[in-house]
């Protein structure tokens, strides 16, 4: 750009020329914009460079230092083992007796200094200054980061067998999906082929000495379909021999196919597997505040440069010297995942590892938005909206716990591995001649809600909150206990309100509670039973959000134990038993349980018409049946100012007591949605 000098400038606006000389005017303070943003620049690279001459400094002092401290403890201990010497000893003996020489202690010390010599101290060990002196959490040590348990199954397609050619994430992940051939070599997969014929063949681009062409061949011979998935860096020759391409990389898709010269190139994104990257916790989750995984990107340094101020931990390489005090090797993989849970917050995931801390439930902050898959949490525009999200995310435990919920829904309902191998079985069900499904997707869970009434007031939004549940298949078991109402008309108003199977028992009022669940148990239909009550509030995502639990844990019934309880008394919000959220617990609130279908009807429930929730419990506690306590969302138990209304009847002071005032109203956008 030109510059325009000030008598120039001056010059113009004398001639009358203003359109021209407020252009001029414009350009010289562009100029001196563009001069005052280069001083800048070079102020932080200054100060940059000033850090790292910092640190190099703190880091010779703390090895300086260290090494004063070791001579220091040398001395004392040469000082000491001297003073262990038979000569040393006995000179101070001798003196003694000079002064008293008929004293008794004078000669058992004379006697003493004569013995053989002691062993004298152990040297002390060298000092050296620990490596991250800041932040001994951070290694892999003192964290005491358990190995990740990796179950056993179940396996999602057992009557599909899946040869697979993959790196240790991937391999380890899909093993639930199907029944998996891996492990073969150069020397033996024909054989292993031959043995157990795969139902399909799965390749990413990792090292290995296999054929992989051969085996691409092999397939396409016997008609067994096979598929590339481009994980990462790149497409290989061999892509060009398998039926269909798949690639992480949505962007790449466009020259994938040009390059194959066929349309059989999808995008295919990383995904969670619930068994293995799940948010069940355990020990001290949450402890340390921000972490970052992976190698140093340029990138993410708005996100980076104010992390290591607020507590961070680098499990990373490639990062300059100044953050050296905050970085430490990467974990394994099996480790990392128990790890990451014990972070608030994960900073600049990939995509991989994104979707992966999603589903632990781990909040995760991007740098910039992610071009083909969801981010899974903000993404900080610069440097002062990075410092500035963080800091509002570590002291927000409401805000990052939400964040976190919705993450977690969003991965179980699009972002996991079964929907990506769904995925793929589809298009390899579209090549068939005639469109033949040959690989059949799972079906969903049939729920079923078993609901008891005694008051004809709360049946209209009892049903409406049934009604509004995202999840189907879905019937409503509705008991009415006690009541006169003609039962046809209670299931034609279930209907209108859009619940798609009703059934509606009627009930004398003799009939325990205990009793008219039971009515319920044998009239539904459903894979999976659930108990709720007419008086408390349902979220539109609550079974939806409780079904995926059966998924990731050994749980026989899931539910709620954290929940939010509202006081109608004073107006107020609690929120009870934060610390019982995703674990396994003794028992759950009786109106949010939902339960494995056969384990249910074969429990029942006894014939009280108090405790029957806390009698289940017990019996499924003593057979070794696990029960699971999901998240505190999607649900709000009412506490009526008439406590007569309840079956459990504490006090509102007992609750304040044992709980934590989260709000005053109900917050339902925050609870509920």
């Amino acid at each position: 750009m030109t510059e325009t000098d000030p008598a120039e400038l001056a010059g113009l606006r004398a001639r009358g020329d203003l359109l021209a000389a407020d252009n001029s005017a414009v350009r010289l303070r562009l100029a001196e914009l563009e001069n005052e943003r280069d001083e800048r620049d070079r102020q932080i690279a200054r100060l940059t460079g000033a850090l790292t001459d910092a640190a190099r400094r703190i880091g010779d002092l703390d090895r300086e230092r260290a090494a004063q401290e070791h001579r220091a403890e040398l001395a004392e201990w040469q000082i000491a083992a001297l003073a262990t010497r038979r000569w040393a000893r006995l000179g101070g003996a001798l003196t003694a007796f000079r002064a008293r020489p008929a004293s008794p202690a004078s000669f058992r010390r004379l006697r003493g200094a004569l013995r053989a010599e002691p062993e004298p101290p152990e040297p002390p060990a060298e000092r050296r200054p620990p490596r991250h002196p800041e932040v001994k959490v951070a290694d892999t040590e003192s964290l005491d980061v358990p190995a990740a348990e990796v179950p056993e199954g179940p396996v999602a397609r057992p009557g599909l067998t899946a040869a697979v050619v993959l790196g240790p994430v991937l391999e380890a992940s899909l093993r639930y999906e199907w029944r998996q051939v891996s492990g073969f070599g150069a020397d033996d997969w024909r054989e292993v082929f031959e043995a157990e014929r795969p139902g399909l063949l799965l390749v990413e681009p990792v090292a290995t000495g296999l054929p992989i062409a051969d085996l691409a061949r092999w397939c396409r011979d016997r008609g067994v379909p096979s598929v590339y998935w481009d994980t990462g860096p790149g497409l290989s020759a061999d892509a060009a021999l398998f039926d269909h391409v798949f690639t992480v990389d949505a962007d790449a898709v466009p020259a994938h196919r040009e390059r194959l010269g066929h349309d059989r190139v999808h995008a295919l994104p990383f995904a969670a597997q619930p068994r293995l990257h799940n948010p069940v916790r355990a020990g001290d989750r949450g402890r340390y505040p921000l972490l970052y995984e992976g190698e140093y990107d340029a990138a993410a340094e708005q996100l980076i440069a104010p992390a290591p101020r607020l507590g961070a931990h680098f499990y990373g390489t490639g990062f300059p010297h100044m953050y050296r005090q905050r970085v430490v090797a990467p974990l394994p993989y099996g480790p990392s995942l128990a790890a990451r849970k014990r972070y608030r917050l994960l900073l600049a995931p990939d995509p991989r590892r994104a979707v992966e801390a999603a589903a632990a439930g781990v909040p995760v902050v991007h740098h910039r938005e992610p071009a083909a898959s969801p981010a899974f949490g903000p993404v900080a525009r610069d440097g002062k909206d990075a410092s500035r999200l963080l800091r509002a995310l570590l002291n927000g435990p409401e805000l990052r716990d939400r964040q976190a919920h919705l993450a977690v829904r969003s991965v179980h309902e699009a972002h996991t591995y079964r929907h990506r191998i769904d995925t793929v079985l589809r298009m390899l069900d579209e090549e068939r001649p005639g469109g033949e499904a040959h690989f059949a997707e799972a079906e969903r869970p049939a729920v079923s809600l078993l609901l008891p009434t005694c008051r004809p007031e709360q049946i209209g939004p009892a049903i409406e909150q049934a009604a509004r549940q995202t999840w189907r298949p879905l019937q409503l078991v509705l008991v009415l206990h006690g009541l006169g109402l003609d039962p046809a008309d209670v299931e034609k108003r279930a209907l209108a309100a859009g619940v798609d199977d009703v059934v509606v028992i009627a009930a004398d009022r003799s009939v325990s509670l205990g009793g008219c669940l039971n009515l319920a148990i044998d009239a539904a239909d459903g894979t999976h039973l659930g108990k709720i009550d007419d008086d408390e509030l349902y979220g539109p995502h609550y079974l939806s959000d409780l079904l995926p639990a059966f998924s990731y844990t050994d749980a026989g019934v899931v539910g709620k134990l954290a929940h939010y309880a509202h006081l109608a008394s004073i107006g107020a919000t609690l929120l009870r038993y934060p610390e019982h959220e995703h674990r396994y617990v003794d028992v759950l609130r009786g109106g949010a349980l939902l339960g494995e279908g056969d384990l249910i009807r074969a429990y029942r429930f006894a014939d009280l018409g108090r405790g029957e929730d806390t009698d289940l419990f017990r019996r499924l506690r003593a057979d070794g049946v696990r029960v699971y306590a999901a998240d505190r969302f999607s649900f709000i138990t009412i506490r009526h100012a008439d406590a007569t209304r309840h079956t459990w009847r504490p006090s509102d002071l007992e609750l304040l007591a044992d709980s934590r005032l989260a709000f005053y109203g109900l917050a339902e956008e925050h609870v509920l949605f």
